[in-house]
């Protein structure tokens, strides 16, 4: 968690936000295609997505699969925040040594620049998200199985600009100006990071000898929240994982999928992630509290493959909120695949937020097979909002 929150605010104090994350873990080849993986997932990012997808792959591989690690993030650089925060402290800075010297043209000045800093920052935000994880898939057939670990963090910096600010320096009198005192206008980060570690487990049936399997994963996860609220005058994202901004809480939690292949190369699947709903409260500061929402999430896909070729497409079956403060999302992914050799593969994706809360993203990738047992996969993602990020993973086969 140390790891992930210092990237988190190395993202923020480079003026980069991040578009609010589709889903709470990262894995290559699904984010490569558009975040899709409900029917189409491999059985290293299974455990991930649709745990029933393991029993599906079970027949085609006699050995296990490691993936270590697959790690993430996606940005979009809306707005400059971080600048506007430190120019804004310049002003301050600024205005409270002009009064201090008591040089009129300084306070005028300075005065003047803080309230254009001010009315800059009014409505602005960042976002921010970063994932880590890795499993291990067992050789088993007859109940085939992963052990996995993920961490996701989420945030969100604001501005919060008050009226009073701006009224309490247009009225200042630069002939006898006030003592300097702290902003009521606030800067924020507000994050959510789950972290967790699990077993899935997948069952193999038939009907009618069309192959169906079950997928359950029990799992133990850590819900940290942080609450970083600051006067605009003091903000430094980097402070946002101070422990006084924290709060945490350790609960229980079950992922389980279906998959159906109801003919040659056509793939249904159907998962629920996080059916026990948690919220967690963050610390309270300058006033200010949020909630964080781990909530159930359910998601239809379906897969095509043929020859060296693979459609899939997956949509959300209900929405889903991160934060109580923040809108919905509810999103609908399209990707393929195309297996030029047998050593590289080439990926495109699509993903559409149904609710217009984050942005739209084009997703390219690509994965290469080297010698008999190494993958390395890369994903790269753009969209709208000026978004973008990336996915670097590695896997061993044995």
């Amino acid at each position: 968690m140390k790891y992930l929150s210092l990237v988190i605010a190395v993202l923020l104090s480079g003026s980069a936000s991040l578009a609010s994350a589709a889903s709470l873990y990262n894995e290559a080849r699904s984010d490569a295609m558009g975040g899709t993986g409900v029917a189409a997932s491999n059985r290293e990012g299974a455990a991930f997505i649709n745990p029933a997808l393991l029993a599906i792959h079970a027949p085609k591989y006699s050995g296990g699969a490691v993936m270590l690690p697959v790690l993430g993030a996606e940005v979009a650089d809306v707005d400059n925040l971080t600048d506007k925060f430190d120019a804004l402290q310049d002003s301050y800075d600024g205005l409270e040594a002009a009064i201090n010297a008591s040089d009129v043209a300084g306070i005028t000045n300075y005065r003047d620049m803080l309230v254009a800093d001010l009315r800059s920052l009014d409505g602005e935000n960042a976002y921010a998200s970063v994932g880590l994880g890795f499993s291990v898939v067992l050789p088993t057939k007859r109940m085939p199985m992963s052990i996995f670990y993920k961490t996701y963090i989420d945030a969100v910096s604001v501005a919060v600009i008050e009226e009073s600010d701006i009224d309490t320096l247009t009225d200042l009198d630069p002939n006898n100006p006030p003592q300097v005192t702290d902003l009521d206008s606030q800067g924020a980060v507000v994050a959510g990071a789950i972290s967790e570690i699990g077993v899935a487990l997948s069952f193999p049936l038939s009907i009618v000898n069309m192959p169906v399997a079950v997928g359950i994963s029990p799992k133990l996860q850590r819900i940290d929240t942080y609450n970083y609220v600051v006067s605009a005058n003091n903000f430094d994202a980097d402070d946002f994982d101070d422990s006084k901004y924290r709060n945490d809480d350790t609960v229980a939690n079950l992922d389980i999928g279906v998959a159906i292949q109801p003919m040659d190369g056509v793939t249904l699947g159907l998962s629920g992630r996080n059916l026990v709903s948690q919220k967690v409260d963050t610390v309270e500061a300058l006033g200010r509290q949020f909630t964080y929402r781990v909530e159930a999430l359910y998601t239809l896909g379906v897969a095509y493959d043929w020859d060296n070729f693979s459609l899939t497409t997956d949509v959300d079956l209900n929405s889903h909120k991160r934060f109580d403060e923040i809108g919905e999302t509810q999103y609908w992914r399209l990707g393929g695949e195309m297996r030029a050799t047998d050593w590289l593969a080439l990926r495109v994706g699509y993903r559409h937020d149904m609710k217009d809360t984050s942005s739209n993203l084009y997703t390219l990738g690509t994965g290469f097979t080297i010698g008999r047992s190494f993958n390395l996969d890369l994903t790269g993602l753009v969209g709208t909002d000026d978004a973008v990020g990336g996915v670097i993973q590695t896997s061993y086969h044995f």
